[in-house]
């Protein structure tokens, strides 16, 4: 019989929650654990135990998936590596900034689980990955081109990828590069 908090099936830890949720959610994270969200009204946890047990081998494939990833992900960029990278990045992001005319851009180097970058186009900041430190310089550029590319156009639509277009002309290559290089997933 589950409760809420730490429960085990066959040795693998789950983490059953009640919380307003409307659906009974099975979420497996990277360092293994699965997570089994309840809705706080109107299902027992009984209920979410016999879900979690009826989809039992797709959480323990989904786990095997999940640990495989995180096994195989390269180490964090080392914080020498970051320092390295951090000048190498202002003077990229200086260049660029200068190249396509966007004076006084600020920028910074943060964690990201999943984004390479983000661009806050009203307040002219840009944020970068600290994961870029373990890629090729030209991949990073690209990030860098994109991000400022945002301050232009802001979302995703046909304007964006023609400025992009014109910009960095083989962007689409780069792009492709960077994705098949997913942003380690950072331990619990």
């Amino acid at each position: 019989m589950f409760r809420t908090g730490r429960n085990f099936i066959d040795g693998i830890e789950v983490d059953v929650v009640r919380k307003r949720v409307r659906r009974i959610n099975v979420r497996v994270s990277a360092d293994g654990v699965i997570h089994l969200s309840i809705p706080a009204w109107g299902c027992t946890i009984a209920e979410g135990e016999a879900f979690l047990r009826a989809n039992w081998k797709w959480a323990v494939v989904a786990r095997a998936r999940a640990m495989a990833r995180r096994a195989s992900a390269p180490p964090p960029p080392t914080p020498e590596q970051v320092q390295a990278f951090a000048v190498r990045l202002g003077q990229l992001h200086a260049d660029w900034c200068a190249r396509l005319g966007e004076p006084g851009v600020t920028w910074k180097l943060r964690s990201m689980k999943t984004l390479w970058g983000s661009c806050h186009f009203r307040k002219r900041h840009v944020t970068y990955s600290r994961e870029l430190a373990r890629v090729p310089e030209e991949l990073a550029e690209y990030v860098v081109v994109h991000e400022l590319t945002h301050l232009r156009v802001p979302n995703h639509g046909p304007a964006f990828y023609a400025l992009m277009d014109a910009r960095l002309p083989g962007w689409r290559a780069l792009r492709r590069a960077l994705n098949r290089r997913p942003p380690a997933t950072p331990s619990r």
